[in-house]
């Protein structure tokens, strides 16, 4: 019998922003019994997947193509369209989004064009006042809990622009892009080499009468496929990753320059691939010509390790270098007058407009009372004292770096989610930056928060703990030691940081991230399989061949998560819950993958023969 507890029904859970995040998370919450509500400024959900015509949100652009493949994406109970193409069109992703909110019957439970301006602890019962705008006017709303999904893509960070006032055309961030309709016949330079420079790049490559690309550094840039046509991310299952993972952990000196190598030689590989080289020339030969590019004529090395940023994956970038519609130039430096720009090699380019994809910044200042940084030497402060500014560590500590550079505030946020002095009460699902697919690992930290909340509810109301035979709730551990955990990541972080500033903040420390994810959804992952040497996995072997068949060796994907039934008398805190069909979605995920490997050999095999 499953055990029920009206008690969740009145904690009053605020979700804001309605994008992968925030779906997750009310869905959850919501299946667990509580009373949850969500917050979003757009009319639908998706976040910056729903496309908008307002340049003051982060939107896709019309042909965005998502990085990750269906192989590995979906949610763990709402499996991806069979009939989608391996990498969803950003129509298609929020499609989905919708979908995923209507056969949940998610819509009822949010309040859409509402804008969360700040969320405040109330001082007399302890709870959070969320400060809103909404179609009826200004409002304060109180909840007991807080989860933030905000997105970490909606404050536009700008590079320093000396001499700005002189020119004369037109400057905009990559965020206010959404087409190439007003630089038509116009001279544009395009700052930066993520994803979002090459995508605004690409939008405009037919359009503009010249086009440059400008990067200080180089970036890893790579093919979604390997040469073989199947989808990178798609060949490697569970086991090996978690091997890799403990690896970077344990080993990262060893693993880390093995993976760099690997990364540079793929992206070398796509390079050749895209070469437009007459027929007969070796494979050899392509190769060398495109190492040349790579390393020479397009400076995309040195560039930071995959251990600090992710990389930019594109189809058509390298053809546009090639065909000569992208030109790469140096590092942006300043105006110098009405249509000229200085770049960093002192060199002057003549342009009628520069859009700046320069990255965006978390403003966690919605939260005034969210604790801040607090160690390596750096001061305890707030959000609300922390917001635009970097600090100066004032002494050193051990396992710190000791640059004195003005280093980033940092949040407070056990394992990249909870505030320690408010971890039963707020989360935070915007700050993480993972290795995996963010929707998937979005969703199994909501599930996590859930059972957290679920297991904190239940013993606070006295309502009994599990039996001693039974899996442990999901409890954290003290404040204290949280805090210990924190001081730790950011140690790491900060030292990180001061071997390359362009780390991403909240970057996931995978190994032990995961598998506190993992334990705290209840989803026995870990405990039915893990890394080749774990010893775990032999048991569900001989128990079960084809399961752990689809699961060794076929794509990750999160229809896993809800197929161990790890909670079987729901008990509140203990586990997520199963879904009834999740063995069938594992099948049909793992059949679908080797269809279409199948597939791709035939189509292959065919061209090979002309």
């Amino acid at each position: 019998m499953k055990f029920e507890s009206p008690a969740m029904e009145n904690v009053r859970i605020a979700v804001i922003g309605l994008g992968p995040a925030g779906l997750t998370a009310i869905k959850n919450l919501r299946e667990e019994g509580f009373d949850a509500v969500g917050f979003e400024r757009r009319d639908k959900v998706g976040g910056l997947w729903s496309f908008s015509s307002d340049t003051s949100y982060t939107s896709v652009l019309q042909g965005t193509v998502a990085n990750i493949s269906k192989f590995v994406s979906g949610f763990s109970d709402f499996p991806v369209p069979k009939e989608y193409p391996p990498y969803l069109t950003g129509a298609q992703v929020a499609e989905y989004f919708q979908s995923y909110a209507n056969h949940f019957g998610l819509e009822p439970h949010i309040r859409f064009n509402t804008i969360v301006h700040k969320v405040t602890r109330d001082k007399l019962d302890g709870g959070w006042n969320v400060y809103v705008t909404g179609p009826d006017g200004d409002s304060v709303l109180r909840f007991d809990k807080v989860v933030f999904g905000t997105g970490s893509e909606n404050s536009p960070v700008w590079p320093s622009m000396p001499g700005k006032d002189k020119f004369d055309g037109i400057i905009i961030h990559g965020q206010n892009y959404r087409g190439p309709e007003q630089f038509v016949g116009k001279r544009v330079m395009v700052v930066g080499i993520g994803n979002t420079a090459c995508e605004v790049s690409l939008s405009l490559a037919k359009h503009a009468s010249k086009l440059y690309q400008a990067y200080r550094r180089g970036r890893i840039m790579v093919s979604r496929y390997l040469d073989n046509g199947i989808p990178t991310d798609s060949t490697l299952p569970w086991p090996i990753l978690r091997l890799k993972y403990l690896l970077d952990f344990k080993v990262p000196w060893l693993t880390v320059p093995m993976v760099n190598k690997f990364m540079i030689r793929k992206m070398v590989s796509d390079a050749a691939r895209d070469e437009p080289a007459e027929a007969g020339t070796s494979q050899r030969e392509r190769l060398k010509r495109a190492e040349n590019r790579v390393k020479k004529d397009w400076r995309l090395t040195p560039c930071p390790s995959m251990a600090h940023e992710h990389p930019a994956v594109q189809e058509n970038f390298f053809p546009a270098l090639y065909s000569g519609e992208i030109t790469p130039v140096r590092g942006f430096k300043g105006f110098v007058g009405g249509s000229q720009v200085l770049l960093d090699d002192e060199s002057v380019v003549e342009v009628d407009a520069v859009i700046f994809c320069t990255g965006y910044s978390l403003d966690f200042s919605i939260m005034p009372e969210l604790e801040m940084d607090g160690t390596c030497g750096l001061p305890l402060t707030t959000a609300q004292h922390a917001s635009g500014g970097r600090a100066t560590a004032k002494n050193d500590e051990d396992g710190c770096p000791t640059n004195r550079r003005k280093q980033p505030h940092l949040p407070r946020l056990y394992q990249m989610i909870f505030p320690p002095r408010y971890a039963s009460s707020v989360a935070f699902l915007n700050w993480m930056a993972p290795q995996e697919s963010v929707w998937c690992v979005c969703e199994l930290a909501s599930m996590a928060i859930a059972q957290t909340w679920a297991a904190e509810t239940s013993t606070s109301l006295g309502l009994g703990r599990p039996p001693s035979s039974y899996r442990k709730s999901a409890l954290l551990p003290s404040v204290d030691d949280m805090n210990a955990q924190v001081n730790k990541y950011h140690a790491w972080w900060r030292k990180e940081w001061d071997k390359e500033p362009s780390v991403h903040p909240g970057f996931v420390q995978a190994h032990p991230f995961y598998r506190f994810l993992h334990e705290m959804a209840g989803t026995g992952m870990y405990d039915q399989i893990d890394h080749l040497f774990s010893g775990r996995g032999w048991r569900l072997r001989w128990k079960d061949k084809r399961l752990y068949k689809w699961l060794s060796q076929g794509p990750m994907n999160s229809y896993a998560f809800r197929v161990f039934d790890t909670n079987p008398k729901g008990i509140p805190g203990c586990g997520r819950r199963t879904w009834p069909d999740a063995r069938k979605a594992v099948q049909d995920a793992y059949e679908t993958y080797m269809n279409y490997k199948k597939d791709v050999e035939v189509e292959k095999s065919k061209g090979s023969q002309f």
